[in-house]
């Protein structure tokens, strides 16, 4: 049991730190471009000319990272003025936490957020752009979330684990069962749940909830690994789930597997170990049944001794010599008591 929860506690964290430093390369990628002067220099002085150019990189810069869906170039407005997707020019995000973060001359990364235009999912990370102190814009840039998933579904190689990943509000941002996506754990705070709302990153008007306490109260905030054991309510079961937090995010890893996998192993050793108690039950009492007949056979042949001598007939009254024990020694003492007893009652009908 501790070997299997340690398994799964280790499968967790490993997954962790894989998506931790997947973050943290594309928090050095954006931190990267924002500090690029040809951003700061277009956004200052914007032409079709330069635009041209300017999309033509974050184009290239796109392409050359397969982990990155966009690249978006923000004037202070929020329009995205140059994109590596042609869909998203010209649409205002001013409403998204990223940019308003990073207008304000914060550097961002995001949760899971699910785009606007073209729906796909996705963890924004935002920097701003500066001409001299001065912030004048904001680059964005999008990983896709099929790169944490892929990192997520490798521990699916083994069938009976289940991967799965929550945000800091304790909801589903990653979970093979896609109807249960963006799914609380637990119901929101009206807070939360109406910041979710208007900030449209799930592109929802509510969350709803699958009501398991038990792995909300282990997972949500959590900050170091352990298991928790809990039922789901998406396999209607008990199941076990090791998690770990995701360094330098909010977000933990989870890899549930169902009670019934997981006492799989005992279950195999049951038989084998019931067999063996039956045999060893059988055994012993075999072992105590002829025990028993050292003990009652003697004492059987003392009892009809008795009742012989009773009748006056010495000649059946004889015990068979036993072991050497106890009931051994009683045996010979009753045969010795037997033989001064028939020679008293010869001497006497000899008078």
């Amino acid at each position: 049991t501790k070997a299997e929860l340690r398994h799964v506690e280790q499968m967790a964290h490993s997954v962790a730190g894989r998506v931790g430093q997947l973050i943290s390369d594309s928090r050095h990628f954006a931190r990267s471009l924002g500090t690029d002067r040809d951003y700061a220099t277009f956004l200052t002085n914007p032409d079709e000319a330069t635009k041209a150019a300017m999309r033509a990189k974050v184009e290239r810069v796109a392409v050359a990272n397969p982990d990155v869906h966009l690249i978006m170039l923000m004037h202070a407005a929020g329009v995205a003025v140059v994109s590596s997707a042609p869909a998203v020019m010209g649409r205002n995000f001013a409403f998204r936490e990223y940019f308003k973060e990073a207008i304000a001359g914060r550097p961002f990364a995001s949760g899971m957020v699910v785009g606007a235009v073209a729906g796909a999912a996705g963890m924004f990370f935002a920097e701003p752009v500066r001409d001299g102190n001065q912030v004048i814009g904001a680059i964005v840039l999008r990983i896709r979330a099929s790169s944490f998933a892929t990192i997520l579904d490798e521990v699916r190689r083994d069938p009976t684990l289940t991967p799965f990943l929550v945000d800091a509000d304790g909801v589903l941002i990653h979970h093979p069962n896609e109807p249960f996506l963006y799914h609380s754990l637990m119901p929101l705070s009206p807070d939360r749940a109406e910041a979710i709302r208007t900030d449209q990153r799930f592109r929802r008007d509510s969350i709803q909830s699958l009501n398991m306490p038990e792995l909300a109260q282990a997972v949500i905030g959590a900050r170091t690994i352990g298991t928790v054991s809990y039922q789901s309510t998406i396999t209607k079961q008990r199941e076990i789930a090791g998690f770990a937090a995701v360094p330098g995010h909010n977000w933990v890893v989870g890899v549930a597997e169902s009670r019934a996998e997981f006492e799989e192993p005992l279950q195999q050793l049951y038989i084998p170990v019931l067999v063996s108690v039956v045999l060893i039950g059988m055994l012993f009492t075999g072992l105590a049944l002829v025990f028993a007949r050292t003990i009652t056979r003697p004492i059987g042949a003392l009892t009809n001794a008795v009742k012989a001598i009773q009748k006056g007939d010495f000649d059946h009254a004889k015990v068979p010599p036993g072991s050497r024990d106890e009931l051994g020694q009683l045996t010979q003492t009753f045969n010795v008591m037997i033989n001064v007893l028939r020679r008293r009652e010869q001497e006497k009908r000899r008078h």
